[in-house]
């Protein structure tokens, strides 16, 4: 088993900076997050976590793993661990991917206007444990040398090549993993929230009341709320209301896979309209789906009424099947 050590800032949830969710560095806030890409390490992105470290060049996979042929460009099956400074002088593990893809060069996948996805590693996000801040016990002292005996590695990236890492810190790490069966954050958005209720008695609330309540939570983005009721709500009644307000809410959370299934379904059975066309093109459109998002950029444009000519249909199909070339096998 192959092991990458990725030394990051310290965060709750890594799925965004928020108020409440601040990166900090050794006990103390930083000043400037804006290049805190690590921010989003565990945040599912339509089934997967994209993970980043601050590397400083490429990940030489050729240099650090026998099994790897010169120049690689990815190595698969890694397990790569997040560790993060409590203090000046210790680290804890905070969570890691399994069965992950390390990237020789970083990534810079673009989403949507001028918002990027910046990483190293990519994994399932069943794939993925991000540890509960008490549960971060896993203690590993820190060295003042890039290249230690014994503690973490000064440097962002390393590898714990050590004799000591190889034979004592390795295992330990390995047997922590293997043994983990305490709380987890839940960070996985479908296995968590596909079919799942809201903790009440549903036989006395009425379909109207759920919506209005997925329709308050969606407003106030809280959408993974808002998800449990209009599932709720659609076991009521089977409208489109209910089912498009779950698609939205889905894409909300970068589900957008889900979003896909749930709108196409919503286009079965209730015939098309335009923010239903718009939502389709939308998720299409983020994930590359290219035998889908130009249809439906098509169609959007007809039912706002300013169709595509020939040409900027074909434009749009051209950038959408070169974008996929560069980038579609990041996202499945």
């Amino acid at each position: 088993m192959d092991y990458i050590f990725c030394n990051i800032s310290w965060m709750k949830y890594y799925n965004g900076i928020t108020r409440e969710d601040q990166p900090r560095h050794g006990g103390h806030l930083i000043k400037d997050p804006s290049d805190v890409f690590e921010k989003d390490n565990f945040r599912d992105f339509n089934g997967n976590c994209y993970g980043y470290v601050r590397t400083g060049g490429d990940i030489l996979l050729d240099k650090h793993f026998r099994s790897v042929p010169q120049g690689a460009k990815e190595l698969q099956g890694v397990t790569v661990v997040f560790t993060a400074a409590l203090n000046e002088e210790e680290s804890r593990i905070v969570g890691w991917y399994e069965n992950a893809t390390v990237y020789r060069e970083m990534v810079s996948l673009p989403l949507y206007e001028e918002d990027y996805l910046y990483f190293n590693f990519k994994a399932k996000v069943t794939d993925c444990t991000l540890l509960p801040e008490e549960q971060r016990t896993f203690s590993i002292k820190r060295s003042k040398s890039s290249t230690p005996q014994k503690g973490a590695s000064k440097s962002n990236l390393w590898y714990a090549k050590s004799e000591y890492g190889r034979t004592e810190f390795i295992p330990k790490v390995h047997s922590f993993i293997r043994d983990y069966e305490g709380p987890k954050v839940a960070i996985a958005i479908l296995e968590n929230l596909k079919e799942a209720l809201p903790m009440e008695d549903l036989s006395l609330v009425s379909y109207e009341d759920l919506l209005k309540t997925a329709d308050d939570l969606y407003e106030e983005e809280h959408y993974k709320e808002a998800v449990l009721y209009y599932q709720a709500a659609l076991l009521k009644e089977a409208t489109y209301e209910a089912g498009f307000g779950l698609a939205n809410a889905y894409c909300q959370l970068n589900a957008f896979s889900e979003t896909i299934r749930i709108a196409e379904d919503l286009l079965k059975t209730f015939g098309e309209s335009r923010e239903l066309i718009e939502l389709l093109y939308v998720a299409s459109d983020v994930i590359l789906e290219k035998d889908k998002a130009p249809g439906y950029f098509r169609r959007l444009n007809e039912l706002e009424g300013t169709p595509l000519s020939d040409r900027e249909y074909y434009d749009y199909l051209n950038e959408v099947t070169d974008l996929f070339r560069s980038y579609g096998q990041y996202l499945r």
